[in-house]
């Protein structure tokens, strides 16, 4: 009597947190992919604009990545918001009028090192590999960014 009561309140739990677990697992699963598919728009958005051929290209490409950006803030924790956001704002500066070539490269500079923080915190938050994949690598960073070969000896 005592094993068949058990076996009438055991079996409808069982089925029901293990229905539970199953819906849980899936929204976690369904929102690390669209965690994955902002940060990829975002980062997408951004390469397109900084490797804009000229300012009126950015600037249609601006939206796209202000766009991506209200993305990533609506599905990222707070670390990525913040870095993805210092990209997009110093990213505008390229947009300001009389920039001269000096201060156009530290922009340069400044949205390569952003990326660099925003890929460190995207990747740890998806649990992604290393979190900063250009370690130990020589970067060029002007108006284009290029990846150096270490020098033969």
């Amino acid at each position: 009597m005592l094993i068949a009561l058990l076996a009438a309140v055991a079996g409808p739990t069982g089925v029901s947190l293990g229905w539970w677990l199953g819906r849980r697992g899936e929204r976690e699963r369904q929102g690390r992919e669209e965690q994955k598919s902002a940060y990829v728009a975002f980062v997408r958005a951004s390469i397109r604009f900084r490797n804009a051929a000229d300012d009126d290209e950015r600037r249609s490409v601006q939206g796209e990545r202000w766009a991506a950006l209200a993305e990533v803030v609506l599905v990222a924790p707070p670390p990525v918001v913040q870095a993805a956001a210092y990209m997009v704002s110093t990213g505008d500066r390229l947009l300001a009028e009389g920039l001269n070539d000096d201060e156009r490269f530290a922009t340069y500079r400044k949205m390569w090192e952003n990326n660099i923080r925003f890929t460190q915190v995207a990747r740890t938050d998806l649990g992604v590999g290393v979190a900063n994949p250009f370690e130990g690598m020589e970067t060029g960073v002007d108006d284009r960014v290029r990846f150096l070969r270490p020098p033969r000896e």
